[in-house]
Formats: C-alpha cells, structure tokens, sequence
C-alpha cells in the first residue's frame, strides 16, 4: 500500500517532505485512501464518461418496429445434392444441390414424390395413415402438385442464388457478362459499313448453313416410323426453350462415349399437346434398321425377335408406354423380360402383376431362372422385397399405392399381365384402379390375349394417364390351330388351320352322332341289292317275298331301330339313356368315350393332351373312367416318382399320405391327371410341374388351367361347349374358347394345334351357326367393371387432394364420355359465339313480357307430354282416344292435323290418317303453343283439295299436341277412313268445308274434367296457371310478334343446348356419382365419416381391411365383440368373411360360438338395413346379401348374451337350432367348425371329414384368414387395443402349420 501512495504522491509532483508539510491540515485516514483508491481503479464504473460516449459512440434516429419482436426465424434448412442424367442410359453429366425446406412434406401431409421417406419398415407395404402419391393424369391433383413442387423449386432458387453458367456468357453486356473492351485497350472493336465482298461472302456461309439444317431436319435411312406419328418433335417455342436451359457442361465432351446417348430422349408428357394418346403400330412392316436404332440391348435371346416384340422394345427404349395384345404363346413374355431388364440397367424397378396367385409363383420361378434379383410379394409370402423385378398380384400392388409405399418412388416400369381379366366381374375394377393411381413417372406395359377393342382400351389408358401408348398386336397365331368334333371313334375337322369352317366336317359328324350314316347306308345297300336282281331269277328275300331283317326283325320300316334301320328318335340329349336331358350324361355313361379318345390320340401321336370339365366333381369322376390305362414308360414312371418323393418331402409325414395325395399320385404313375380348385396348392404345383415336362399325358382340368398358366400342349379336348356361369347354362363366349383352345400348340415343337369337342349325350352335332361363332368370332370386348366400394371411398376422403368423383371420370366406364369433353368444349364456345350473334331489336311492347310468354309456352309443352302419357292410361282417357277422333300433332317438326284411324295407343304410338300440304315445311308458326290465343298466328289450313295430302302413319306420344273434343262424320262405317279412296274422298268433300279453320271450336280441346286421378288434376291446374301467363301477356299485341318470339325461341334453343353441354361436362353427369352419394350416406350413418366428410377413427379401421366386409367387419372390432374369446374362436368366426363357396352342409359350430355367430348376424342385417335404406346396390361380393331368419329367431327367443367361451348364455336348444337354421341362411359360417379345429391343432386328414369342402378350398380360406388376422392386426395397433392385437397374433401362429401354409414348389 506504501509504494501505492508514493506513486500517487509522485503524480501529484510532491516529495514526501512536502507532501507532509503541506497536507497536515487535510490528513485523511488510511481507511478512506483506501476506499477512494477500491473506487477509483478497482470498482468497475456504472456509467461511461460523456466524453468518451461523444467521441465513440454514434446514434441514428429510427422508429423501433416491435412487431419484429414476436416474429421466429426459421429453423436451418438442409440442402440435398441431386445428379442431372441424360440419355437413355441415365448417364449422369453434372448435379446440382437443391435445399430442402426444413418444413418438408412427409408421407401424412403430402401426395408430393419428393416427400420425405417413411420408416424403413413401411418402404415396401406403405402404412393406413401415408397419402397416397399423387396419380398421375389427375388434372386437380396435378396442377396443385405442380404448385407445391414449384413452390419448393424457387425456394431453392433463391436460396441458392447463382446463375447458370452459360446464362452469363450469352447475355452479353451485363455487368457480369462478356467485356466490349479488353483489358489493356482504350476502345474496343470498331464495326464499319461491311464491303460487297465480305457482304457476299456473309451470304455464302448463310446459305451453306441452311442447307445442313435442312439435311438435319430430313429423314435419314435410320429413321424409324412404321407408319406412326412421330410424337417426339417439339415446336419451335419449345425448342427454344430448351435450348435457353442448357447448361455449360452440356457443350463439354462426354468422357466416356460408351456412355454417350444414342437419340434424343423421348418428350416428356407435359410437353405433348396432342389429343390421340393411343397409337396403333404396323406390324406387318419389317425393322431392317433394328440394331442401329437399339444397338445396345438390357437383354437378348438366342433366337431372332418377331417384329411385334421389336417394337415393343424400341418403344420400351425410348420410354414409352406399351399395349401388346398377341395370341395365346406369341412370346408376350419376351416383352416383359425386357422390361425387366431395362429396369435393371437403369438401376430402378419392375412389378410385374398378375391376376391370380398361382401364376404369381409360377413367374416367380421363370424369372429367378433368368434374373439375380427377383422378389415376390403376396398375402403371405415376401421374399426379397426390394428387388430390382418384384412379382405380386394386382391387389397387393392396389393396396401399395393407397397406402403410399416408398417402393413406388423406385419404380419404372409396372407389366400388367393377362389384361384381358379386367371384365372379370369382381376383379376388373381392380385393374382400373391401380392404372388410375399410379404416378406419373411410371412406364405402363399392358400384355393382355387378343381383344378387338384394343385401341379404345389403350386410348383410355393414355388419357387418364397423359402419356402415349402404343398398341402392337400380333396378326395370327405362331402355331396354327385345327379344330374338329369328335364322333363315331374318329375326328371331323370343322375349321382349318386358315380358320374356314369346313362344312363337309361338320355334315360327316352330324350323320353320325345323328344315325343318318346308318340309314344312307341301308339305302345304298337296299338300292344295290335291287339293281344286282333286275332281270334274273327271283332271290330269297326279293320283290314278291318277305325280305329277311323285315318289320319283325328290325329291317328299315321298323320303328323301334332295330338292327340295319333307322335310329330311334330318342329326342334331344338322349333323355331314354340319361333321364336328365340337354346333352347331359353320367361319368358312367362317357367312361366309354373318353377310354375311345385318348387311345385315338395315343395313335395319332397327339398326346399330352388336356381336357377341359366344367366342374370339379367331373374331373375327377372323367379321370377315374381311364383307372386301366397306363400311359407311361418305365423311365417315365421313375422320373415321375423323384419328382412327387421331392415335392412331398416338405410335408409333415402324416400329410404325404393325405386322401387326396395318394388318389393323385397314383393317377400321376400312370400319366393322368386332374387340375382344379379344389386340389390341395402343392398338389396343383406337382402337377403343373410334371406337365410342363409332358410327363403328364392326359390331363383333366376346369378352366381356370387355362388363365395364364404358360403350360402348352398339343391337343386340348373339350368336354362340352356350354357352361354354367352362375346364372344359367350358355355356350363358352368366343374369348373363353380362344382362351382354353389357345393351350394347344406348342411352339417350336408343333406344327399345328388341335382341338377337339366332344358333344357326347347328343343325337346331332352341335348347330353349324353356334360352332362358328364360338370359334371364329370376335372376342369379348374389354368393358369396365368399375365400381364403387367402401374401402377405395374412405381410402380417398382421407387425402384432401384426392377426389372420388376424378377418379371416376378417369374409369373405362367414362372413357367415351369423357373423350368427348373437348369436342363439347369447343361445341359450347361456338353456341357462346352463336348467341352473342342473336340481337333482337328493342321493342317497347315485347321487352315488357316476351321473354316470359315464351318461358311460359315451354313449361306448357312440357306439362302437356306428361299430362298426355297419364291420360292414356286412364279409363276416361282411353274412351276418348277412339277413331274418327281428330288430333293436333307434330310431324318432323311441323304442326300437322290427323284423324285417329284405330282405336287407342299402342307401343308403336297412334295410327294416324295424316292431313297436310303437299309442300309442308317449318315454319315460325310451329314452335307456338297450340292455345286459343296463339292459333291465329298458325300458318292457314289450304282450302284446295290438290293442296292436301294424306298418309297414314303412327305418331308418337311426345309428338301428340292436342286431342280436340271433335269427331268427325265420315259417310259409311266408322272404318271407311282407313280406305285410301274412302279417305280422299272425305278431305275434299267434309275436311276443307268444315275442319280447316283454325280459330274454330272444332279445335278446342276435349274437355277433361271428368277425369279425376290425382295425378291428372294436378297437372291440369298447373297447365291452367301456365295457360293464363302464356296468353295474358302484352306482346302478342306486337305486329312482328312473329319474328320476335322467333328469335327468343332460338336465344333459348342455344342457351339450353350450351345448359346440356356442360351438364354432359360436369360431375352431375357421371353414372356413379348418385350411388357414390349414396354410400358416403351409409358412412356417415354408421360412423365412419362425420357430417363434414371428414374419415373418423372407425372409417380409418376399415381402411386397414381389404380382404373382407370392410364395414362389418369394422363394426364387429368397434362392438368388441371378439373381446372375450379366445384367439382360437375368432379366428373361426372370421372364417365368415372370408368362405364364401356353397355347400350341402349344416354348420355345426361349438356351443359357445353361437352367441358370436348371433352377434355377427345382428350386425350384418342392420349395415343391410342401413344401405337398403339409402338405396345402395349390393354386389355379389357384399356380405349383406343375408335373410331374416335370424331376426325372426331373435325375436321369438331370448336374446344371446355374447359371454365368454364355455360360460354360454342362457342359451336353450330351441333357440340353438333357430340359429343353427339362421346360419343354413348363411352359408358363410359352415367352415366355423373345421377353423376352429383346425386352430386347436387338429391334422388335416380329421379336418377333411368335417365337411364336404374341397381340400383346395379349406387352404384357400385359411390362408385368407391369415391375412384378415393380419388386417385386424393392424386395426387393434390403431385403435390402441394391445389385447386383441396379441390374439389375433397368436391366432395366426396357430394357423400357419403343415400342409395349409406350406411353402410352394415355385419358390
């Protein structure tokens, strides 16, 4: 502190000795130094000197803005580096970084592609709260897509913030762009007037350079065409445009050529403009230039492409969408391989769909053959779900898009096999959906069998989906198919290879299912016999004598058909043989048959064959007629044996000795088999196995063998030509036998195919006409079978930018419809432009009240038809319809007087003796109302009789006007006026005296007071208001009243026509919107939208459900009715919803089910109640099409309470059986026993005596339970129950066992 003190001291200039002098007076303690110094330099100051404030300090005067207080700024965003590719090959040639707002769209707020990505465990089935991607054609969804994508493009912009490179080099003069001085310089270039040489030369290099961009613009020898439009050229604006967007790196060399594109990349589908999307290629034009103009091919083949399969792939090239429609083994494959190969070499995906499971696996199999990376993806089964080709069925992929699987942003391509099934009743509309819902970014390639509407079909596609199409179809088969009929143990051929009918055949074969051959025969005979004795001795047996074979032993006049006569008329379908009629025969009776037709076909070296029953039980009774031939050798049967013992060995021991297995087998040994529904699936696999190695020699099989399956053979016999299809018997449809008969043929194998009929029961050949339409007519059209269901409604209401009423316009049911909608569009602006033209000159009288009149006069003629249609169907009305009554009514739009001839109105309208001039034409006049007041303006009645003309003709009821209260006298009989002569007579005579004048009472109308149903009284006192506006008006005062009126009618004739127009236009008009009204009103009642449309908690629970009644079966999870049962006994009350076959047997369910069974049925009639209420039709697939019953034996028993299991109820055997009768109403529940058996692990051999269910069939609702499990499942999981997710958890693991889930043969 000392040293402080001196140094304070020294500042001060003072020594210690003065300091001490001079200080003495105002000596301080050492406490307040001390504190004076803490304060001078320890304390920090609590305010800065002013000083030094106005020497570093400066301030500006502002107003403070504190709004900006309150503001938050934005997170960080992120940004994200995309590759810019080119070229066919996807080359990449620079990226780019995009930001990525921070506030991005996910999957439960967007329909946008560049979303976010999911959870990687919903990548490839997508969750029930995802939006699905945005469809691609939807013009709504689109343009607010295109809003939002664009949105966040220019954000990226902006904040990117820097421009293209070439953009600063073009725009020359900018500040940052090219120098007009060069450094260094004073000035830069100097451009003086241009001499007449450096002119001319100028004009030189200009010529040189057009005539290269004329050679470039001219086809070359490569170019491709084959009679298509050339979809890929740009106009001139576009061509500028994107010439602005090229970038600096394009001008760079390409580093690796290889990688350098081959042709210009097809034009995106926003830049086409034009409105055939569809367009149909010349195949019968070769492609010499194939290999330049894909000379770098994802896949070839040892064998040379046919020139459908070439196109296919230049189009698949150049990425456009195709439709290949080819005869059944044409090589439809090849154009599906391609695609997957393709999709390979991008680095993107394929699905491949196709309509049934079975032949799901069975490409899964093909194609793991040919492809490392496959996957298959079905109810039950997901093996390498991310694969570069995925294989599933149309459902699965449906269910994809609605749930909004990240998958899909992967995928190039999707094939729809077997298109042709989009007229299957049930399934069709799901091949619409999924077309409708798919992005845009995604190739279509349709392979369907040859449909004659292949075009409008393709059109619809190309519409919907904005994109062009290409239809290829092939000319005729690769193997020619021969057909014949099967009689008297040898074939008719009745259709050759070059598909003409043979007549000569087709007599044969009637001659000898008929018997005439036999009669022909005895005739000849009998006629030889005579001619050998003319002239010689009389024969035993000859003219003059008894012949031997005579009436009594059966000779040609015998009746009975007896020996060498004539066959007995038996009548059609040989009822004394069978009893039963139409063609049909026992198994007994055609084991005959088929042991004559396949040893036939065994010496005609035409074996394999398969024959097609229609019915199962058929099969197998056919199948068991050729238990005693062997068609195998011993290498064979050796072969054969492997391949079973293989197949089986994944079976449980006690499974390989299955009923059914060992009936099959046995028949494999001997090389037959059966195929159909009702086999077990691994059974349907050995079979089909061993018949693609023609091990299996005669085949019988139903005709679902022949959807899809690629199994070839060489001959394909069918059983019959009629068929029951659920309703009644019909002959097969053109496509169904092009179809089956398509099997037969193999390629590179056969020469020709041949089928066979056989029309065994009938005593005459199948008629000629039936036969030729059945083989050589055109096949069923593709017709929509679009329709409306809850599950795609709620799927729908849950995205706000999704609208049912686009995706019905987008459905095939609306093509023609919508199609038409530009052409309405233009239609409309021209009646804009034709009314803007129509200017009626101001009148002080008629603009009071003329366009009222003429309201009026329109109301009256519309309440005159309907009064006119009432009245001919009352007594009074009837009466007054009589002849000679004269009537008022329009002929082509003229105003024309007649006589009733006949009496009374019949379907062809009245007959009418017609008076009018001989040269009648519109007028004016006749677009007035027929009232007293405005028949002075009627053009006058001529009074010369060579003037009038008459006819008789029938006149519609909308053409009638007025039924007067005049009869007319006529000389003679009342029916003399039907006479020509009689008639002319009375219009020169009576007519012109006395009925041409139209303002006399003989045109009053009859009076009609006398009438009095409702209906017609109503209409008479609205006709009456509607008579006194039209008449009591000013402006029939006017002296061009006339022509006025007249340009008011036509004002009104185009403003209706443009009202009609745009009804066609808008969503009023589409067919479905009133039942889609209609079931969002059975939604909104039952719960599953709230009154704003809005998807609530239970509407989102049935969207998890697809393989069921989405509706009850939501009830059923909400009403907890599984809530105290066992995962053993729900499992078998699903079983309801899932079986849906008939059969002959009662339903035994456990006792303590039947409170559950009870339940079920409450709540399928009140969702019945509900949905007839509001008038919804129920397709064959609702599972409310149910009866009463159990409403009856509810309501004369005491209810059920739905106790837990074993605990019952007060349940008595009266009301049991009720409801055991209830439940025959309900087919549904006879498989309650045999789950729930099954569920407690009972084997499959006991299950199978439990009911008289096909095996095939048991396995089918199981293994479609387990997916039902799986959608309650999910249903538990988001209506946060933890118990029933755990049963029904449980319930799968007891399910999924031995032969039911055991795994395919294909995989």
């Amino acid at each position: 502190m000392s040293e402080l003190l001196i140094e304070k001291f020294a500042s001060l200039g003072l020594s210690n000795g003065d300091a001490t002098t001079s200080l003495l007076p105002r000596k301080k303690t050492s406490e307040e130094i001390k504190k004076e110094l803490e304060d001078e330099f320890l304390t920090p100051p609590k305010s800065f000197s002013a000083e030094w404030l106005n020497k570093l300090q400066q301030r500006w005067d502002y107003q403070t803005d504190y709004t900006e207080l309150c503001q938050i700024s934005p997170t960080q965003t992120r940004t994200v580096t995309r590759f810019i590719r080119e070229g066919l090959e996807g080359k990449v040639t620079g990226y780019k970084e995009v930001t990525v707002p921070a506030s991005s769209a996910t999957a439960k707020n967007s329909t946008s592609i560049l979303r976010k990505p999911a959870s990687r465990a919903d990548f490839v089935r997508g969750a029930a709260g995802f939006f699905p991607f945005a469809p691609g054609g939807l013009d709504g969804v689109d343009a607010i897509q295109a809003y939002e994508d664009q949105a966040r493009i220019d954000e990226a912009d902006r904040s990117a913030g820097k421009k293209r490179g070439l953009d600063r080099i073009i725009n020359f003069g900018i500040e940052d762009g090219l120098l007009s001085i060069p450094p260094g310089f004073t000035r830069g270039m100097t451009f003086k007037e241009k001499t007449k040489d450096a002119e001319d030369a100028a004009t030189d290099v200009e010529k040189v350079l057009n005539a290269e961009d004329d050679l470039k613009t001219q086809p070359t020898a490569n170019g491709h065409t084959n009679g298509v439009a050339d979809t890929s050229d740009v106009t001139s604006s576009e061509q500028d445009e994107e010439d602005e967007d090229t970038d600096l790196d394009d001008l760079l060399p390409v580093e690796f050529a290889a990688l350098q594109p081959r042709s210009e990349l097809a034009a995106s589908s926003s830049t086409r403009r034009g409105t055939e999307w569809a367009h149909v290629v010349d195949v019968n034009k070769d492609i010499p230039n194939f290999k330049e103009l894909v000379p770098d091919m994802a896949r070839t083949w040892p064998f040379e492409l046919d020139i459908f399969q070439k196109e296919a792939v230049y189009h698949l090239e150049n990425g456009d969408s195709v439709f290949v429609a080819a005869h059944t083994s044409a090589g439809k494959t090849v154009v599906a391989e391609y695609a997957i190969a393709l999709a390979a070499k991008h680095m993107t995906k394929a699905i491949y769909t196709s309509p049934i499971k079975a032949l799901s696996n069975q490409k899964f199999r093909d194609f793991k053959t040919v492809f490392d990376d496959v996957g298959i993806l079905t109810g039950d089964v997901q093996i390498n779900s991310e694969a570069s080709c995925l294989i599933m069925t149309t459902e699965i992929l449906r269910s994809m898009l609605y749930r909004g699987a990240d998958l899909i942003r992967d995928v190039e391509f999707v094939i729809f096999d077997e298109v042709h099934y989009v007229n299957d009743l049930e399934r069709g509309v799901v091949w619409e959906e999924v077309i409708i819902m798919l992005p845009e970014h995604v190739t279509l390639i349709l392979l369907s069998a040859t449909v004659p509407n292949t075009y409008e079909f393709a059109s619809w596609v190309g519409r919907t989906k904005k994109k062009n199409i290409y239809v290829i179809s092939t000319p005729k088969r690769p193997v020619p198919l021969e057909h014949y009929l099967w009689a008297g143990k040898d074939m008719h051929k009745i259709v050759d290879s070059e598909k003409r009918f043979v007549e000569k055949g087709w007599k044969a074969a009637n001659d000898i299912l008929s018997g005439l051959d036999k009669v022909k025969e005895q005739q000849q005979k009998a006629g030889e016999t005579t001619s050998s004795t003319r002239g010689g001795p009389p024969q035993r047996g000859a003219r003059g004598q008894q012949p031997r074979g005579g009436q009594q032993r059966g000779g040609a006049n015998q009746q009975r058909g007896g020996r060498g006569g004539a066959p007995a008329n038996r009548g059609q379908g040989n009822i004394a043989r069978t009893g039963r009629g139409g063609g049909r025969t026992t198994a007994e009776q055609d084991r005959t048959i088929w042991v004559n037709i396949v040893n036939h076909l065994k010496k005609q070296n035409l074996l394999p064959c398969c024959i097609f029953v229609f019915s199962k039980k058929r099969c197998e009774e056919n199948a068991e007629s050729l238990s005693n031939q062997d068609f195998c050798t011993a290498a064979e049967k050796s072969s054969i044996h492997m391949t079973i013992e293989k197949s089986i060995a994944r079976l449980k021991p006690e499974d390989r000795v299955l009923p059914q297995i060992r009936r099959i087998r046995e028949m494999l040994e001997r090389g037959v088999a059966v195929h159909h529904g009702g086999l077990l699936p691994i059974v349907k696999e050995i079979v089909e196995i061993l018949f693609a190695k023609s091990l299996v020699k005669v085949l019988f099989a139903t005709e679902t063998f022949a959807m899809g399956l690629n199994l070839p053979t060489r001959t394909v016999v069918f059983s019959g030509y009629r068929k029951h299809d659920g309703r009644e018997f019909r002959n097969l449809l053109p496509g169904e036998y092009t179809q089956m008969a398509g099997r037969a043929g193999r390629r590179g194998l056969d020469t020709v195919g041949t089928v066979i009929i056989v029309a065994s029961g009938k005593t005459e050949a199948p008629p000629a006409a039936e036969l030729r339409q059945m083989m050589l007519g055109q096949p069923t059209k593709l017709r929509s079978q679009f329709r409306l269901h809850y599950n795609m409604i709620l799927n729908l209401m849950r995205v706000e930018a999704l609208k049912i009423e686009e995706m019905i316009k987008r459905s095939f049911s609306e093509n023609a419809t919508q199609a038409l909608l530009p052409q309405h569009e233009k239609q409309v602006q021209l009646s804009q432009a034709s009314l803007d033209k129509i200017k009626r000159e101001p009148c002080k009288i008629c603009d009071v009240d003329l366009e009222a009149c003429h309201d009026a006069a329109m109301r009256y003629q519309v309440i005159n038809k309907e009064l006119h249609m009432f009245l001919v169907q009352t007594p009074i009305g009837r009466r007054t319809m009589m002849m000679r009554r004269l009537i008022v009514f329009k002929k082509d739009g003229k105003r024309t007087v007649g006589v009733l001839v006949e009496d009374g109105y019949r379907t062809s309208g009245f007959k009418v003796l017609a008076i009018e001039h001989v040269d009648a034409k519109r007028n004016d006049t006749d677009m007035l109302p027929c009232l007293p007041r405005f028949r002075g303006f009627f053009e006058k009645i001529p009074r010369s009789a060579n003037q009038l003309k008459t006819s008789v003709v029938n006149v519609a009821l909308d053409d009638l006007e007025m039924i007067t209260q005049t009869m007319v006298k006529v000389r003679g009989p009342p029916w003399y006026i039907k006479i020509p002569k009689e008639s002319r007579k009375w219009v020169e005579n009576d007519f012109i005296e006395n009925y041409s004048d139209w303002q006399t009472a003989v045109y009053d109308e009859q009076d009609w007071s006398k009438v009095q149903e409702l209906r017609v009284r109503e209409l008479l006192n609205e006709r009456a208001q509607v008579e006194a506006a039209c008449q009591g008006v000013q402006c029939l005062s006017c002296p061009d009243f006339l022509k006025h009126y007249a340009m008011q009618h036509d004002e009104w004739l185009i403003k209706e026509n443009i009202q009609s127009l745009k009804l066609l236009m808008s969503d009023q008009n589409l067919a479905l919107l009133p039942d889609y009204n209609q079931r969002v009103e059975v939604l909104r009642d039952l719960g599953f939208v709230d009154e704003e449309s809005r998807v609530s908690l239970k509407g989102k629970v049935a969207c998890e459900i697809h393989s069921s009644d989405e509706l009850v079966l939501s009830e059923c999870i909400f009403e907890n009715i599984f809530a105290d049962y066992e995962p053993e006994d729900i499992v078998a009350l699903l079983s309801a919803f899932v079986f849906q076959e008939k059969t002959d047997d009662l339903p035994s369910p456990p006792e303590h089910l039947i409170s559950g069974i009870a339940s079920i049925n409450k709540i399928i009639d009140r969702v019945a109640e509900v949905q007839v209420q509001h008038q919804v039709l129920l397709g064959s697939n609702d599972l409310t099409n149910t009866s009463h019953a159990e409403q009856i034996a509810s309501s004369t028993n005491p209810p059920l309470t739905s106790g837990p299991p074993n605990q019952g109820g007060a349940s008595t055997s009266t009301s049991t059986a009720k409801l055991i009768t209830a439940m025959h109403q309900h087919p549904r529940f006879a498989l309650v026993e045999v789950v729930y058996n099954w569920a407690l692990g009972m084997s499959f051999n006991r299950i199978t005596d439990l009911t008289d269910v096909m095996e095939g069939t048991i396995v089918r609702v199981v293994t479609r339970l387990d997916e039902t499990c799986r959608e309650v499942m999910s249903a538990a999981r988001l209506i946060g129950d933890p118990t029933l997710y755990q049963k029904m958890e449980k319930a799968r693991e007891m399910i999924r066992r031995d032969v039911v889930f055991c795994a395919s043969l294909y995989m």
